[in-house]
């Protein structure tokens, strides 16, 4: 019997730990379908389920001589592919786009 109490009292001890995203206001729906908020991002994404992106054809490597991606250009599409591929999502049923609601972001 206290085998089983120590058992239960290790599987419930776990931390469980959820995953923020730095853009977006930490909104994963908008942040997965519309990729960062700034336009002159050097990626968009197509398809978070399949993992396909769309590069920028004004950015480097797909232009030799195009804008050098930023920084947060490289940390958020790591973050995309960390957070949003490779799960399906529905759609926005709210009014307007997810962009707008509650505020913009």
């Amino acid at each position: 019997m206290k085998n089983w109490i120590f058992l239960a009292a290790c599987l419930c001890s776990g931390t469980v730990g959820a995953q923020a995203v730095s853009y977006r206001d930490n909104d994963p729906f908008v942040f997965c379908r519309y990729g960062q908020k700034n336009l002159d991002r050097c990626w968009s994404p197509l398809s978070p389920a399949a993992g396909t992106i769309l590069p920028s054809p004004w950015c480097k490597p797909q232009n030799p001589y195009g804008k050098t991606p930023t920084a947060d250009d490289i940390a958020s599409l790591a973050e995309w592919y960390s957070v949003c591929t490779g799960v399906g999502q529905g759609d926005w049923e709210g009014a307007g786009t997810g962009e707008q609601v509650p505020f913009a972001h």
